[in-house]
């Protein structure tokens, strides 16, 4: 089965419980391919040289 962008818009927001109006279907759809293809651009790059950081915040910092 092929959907459309919005199609795969409207069904992922339906799974979370969110109400997409009808108007701005397109829109959300849009931004949702965007952000996909970022993510799968972001899955491509090498990080093997890349060293995990760890970040604990400040104990007692109530500011955040």
């Amino acid at each position: 089965m092929s959907w459309t962008k919005a199609e795969r818009a409207a069904e992922l927001a339906a799974l979370v419980g969110i109400t997409i109006d009808t108007a701005e279907l397109n829109e959300v759809a849009e931004r949702l391919e965007s952000l996909v293809r970022e993510l799968e651009r972001l899955g491509s790059l090498d990080l093997s040289a890349v060293q995990p950081v760890t970040v604990f915040p400040d104990v007692g910092d109530n500011d955040a």
